[in-house]
């Protein structure tokens, strides 16, 4: 209806402007006749200046209607666009950068609004002032409306020789425009690095050289953009002066009144401002096409991992996860994991160990589906995973990562993040369990304190203990605490060690770590070499037996465990016979 209602104002709009030259027309061929008439210019004035106000007003409605057209279908494309990339799995974003994203959804969207809002518009009124110019030509003179059609081609040619040679430059534009943004993106979330090595200045060369390229490529969309206009010019004052020429022959052989021939230039000249917003049209329909092909790449690739139809909801789950004859690969096909066989039933705790690259990380994502398995396959309580909706399956898996990632609002709304309405005595709860609550306390907002950017403003055991609040406050059946310990000092360390205890009590949790001294508690270790299960066993079994283990063992524990022995030994000694001299008086 809104599409309709602005057409129908383009339309009015333009059948009004073609009026006025008309207006002009009878003015000179029956005002001007003897004996003049003066009211008669009265009347011609009144009636210009109600075409010019009926106009103006038509020209409002189609801007409007088609500016709020254009500003809705922005507004969805970008949400569309927001909402694709949210369900797009781990792999795809793997091979697309954050920076060349976030283009995606401002500039690309940005291009293809101005287009709608601007571009289509004076398209319309192209094609609506051309057609009605050749019928109003045609009703004046015939071979008048034969020399506006004989310069149409020649316009039409230019804008579409122009349009061909912007299209590849948009295309460039749209690209620099993306890598500046991820430049500028890597830069200001790496600041701190860049800070700590003192690369400032290397940085700054490496924007303005991507800010370069896009410059250059300005320059030469702006080249061609240039040599549109003088060329469009050209040939509207050759169609003109033809139609003077043509017009004024006939006017002195008396086969054409001479305010016909005033109206044609008029309708001449009211063709010339549409057509000289071709070169600005071109380039924008250029960059609209540019964007949309970028948008549209996006919106085309299909997420990796998706839901089967009829995926059912996990409900009551105990929490008994297994891994069979597991299989995995990234997209460059390299294998990652190869015939990985465990089960973790309800209430236990597995621990993965291994060197760097093993596939430790890459299988507790396996779980919660960030990526699917090549081969094999797992299941939560006999249940395959592929089989129920992603959803309902990361409901029941919290994660407390190493990277631990904090959204810019209060602690509270971290806490509670993707629960909805959770109690305040809820929050507190967990952050009590997690031994967050005392430090939060410490704050002049407390659970109101709204956290920097990406949780800049605390420590690292402060955002690794609101992790596990977050994961508290969830209630999981199943565990992943990947690496949660490695990066905070021995007093943070344990205290998250206490916190994370209490996390695990009664659920299934699967742990990586690289200290020994956080498995050791663990039922099961398994320990993982070139994406195989090598060994597996408790801490006590597997110091016991040669490999990855008792090596690791040797390197981080062993002397530690040997001086609290040395240490302890003499005071169970001196226990032990002070045990056996008390039992001799008893029994004497």
């Amino acid at each position: 209806m809104q599409l309709c209602l602005a057409l129908a104002c383009t339309l009015l709009a333009t059948g009004l402007g073609l009026a006025v030259p008309w207006i002009l027309k009878v003015v000179l061929d029956k005002g001007l006749i003897a004996p003049p008439r003066a009211h008669f210019f009265w009347l011609a004035g009144g009636l210009l200046l109600a075409v010019t106000l009926g106009r103006g007003l038509a020209i409002f409605g189609y801007q409007y209607l088609a500016s709020s057209l254009a500003y809705a279908m922005a507004y969805r494309l970008r949400n569309s666009l927001y909402d694709h990339i949210q369900h797009l799995s781990f792999a795809d974003h793997d091979q697309t950068r954050t920076g060349e994203l976030m283009s995606r959804t401002t500039a690309d969207v940005e291009a293809v609004r101005m287009f709608f809002h601007f571009g289509l518009p004076t398209i319309v009124t192209l094609l609506f002032t051309g057609a009605g110019t050749i019928v109003a030509m045609a009703w004046l003179d015939l071979r008048l409306a034969l020399v506006a059609l004989l310069s149409m081609p020649l316009f039409l040619g230019l804008a579409v020789g122009i349009g061909a040679l912007l299209r590849p430059l948009q295309s460039r534009v749209q690209a620099s425009t993306a890598e500046l943004s991820v430049a500028l993106q890597e830069s200001l979330a790496g600041i701190r690095v860049v800070k700590a090595f003192a690369r400032e200045p290397q940085q700054v060369a490496y924007v303005d050289r991507v800010a370069t390229t896009l410059y250059e490529v300005y320059l030469r969309v702006t080249h061609v953009q240039a040599l549109h206009l003088p060329m469009l010019t050209l040939l509207l004052s050759l169609a003109i002066a033809l139609t003077l020429y043509v017009g004024g022959q006939r006017v002195i052989d008396g086969m054409l009144p001479l305010g016909s021939l005033v109206a044609a230039a008029g309708y001449l000249a009211q063709l010339a401002q549409p057509l000289r917003r071709l070169s600005w049209l071109t380039g924008m329909a250029s960059q609209c096409q540019a964007g949309g092909t970028r948008m549209f790449e996006v919106l085309d690739t299909a997420p990796q991992v998706r839901e089967c139809p009829g995926a059912r909801e996990l409900t009551q789950v105990e929490g008994a996860v297994h891994v069979e004859h597991v299989g995995f690969r990234y997209t460059n096909g390299v294998p990652v994991l190869r015939d990985v066989t465990l089960r973790a039933e309800p209430g236990t705790v597995t621990a993965f160990l291994g060197s760097t690259g093993s596939g430790k990380t890459t299988l507790a994502q396996l779980i919660p589906r960030f990526y699917d398995v090549s081969s094999g396959r797992i299941t939560l309580d006999n249940v395959d995973i592929r089989e129920v909706s992603l959803a309902s399956l990361r409901r029941q898996i919290g994660m407390v990562m190493q990277d631990t990632l904090l959204f810019s609002t209060t602690l509270r709304d971290n806490i509670a993040y993707g629960l909805g309405d959770v109690s305040f005595e809820a929050i507190t709860a967990a952050a009590k369990a997690a031994r967050a609550h005392d430090f939060i306390l410490q704050f002049p907002d407390g659970y109101d304190t709204w956290v920097g950017e990406r949780g800049v403003t605390l420590s690292g055991g402060q955002r690794q203990r609101i992790a596990i609040a977050r994961a508290f406050v969830r209630d999981p059946r199943v565990l992943i605490l990947d690496d949660a310990t490695s990066s905070v000092d021995m007093e943070t360390e344990w205290l998250i060690q206490q916190a994370l205890a209490e996390l695990m009590a009664g659920r299934t949790t699967l742990i990586i770590a690289q200290r020994l001294r956080t498995l050791k508690m663990a039922d099961t270790i398994l320990v993982l070499e070139q994406g195989r299960i090598v060994q597996r066993g408790t801490h006590r079994e597997l110091v016991e037996q040669p490999g990855l283990y008792r090596r690791i063992y040797d390197l981080q524990l062993r002397d530690q465990d040997m001086a609290l022995a040395a240490h302890f030994s003499p005071l169970r000694a001196e226990a032990d016979l002070a045990a056996g001299l008390a039992e001799r008086r008893t029994s004497s």
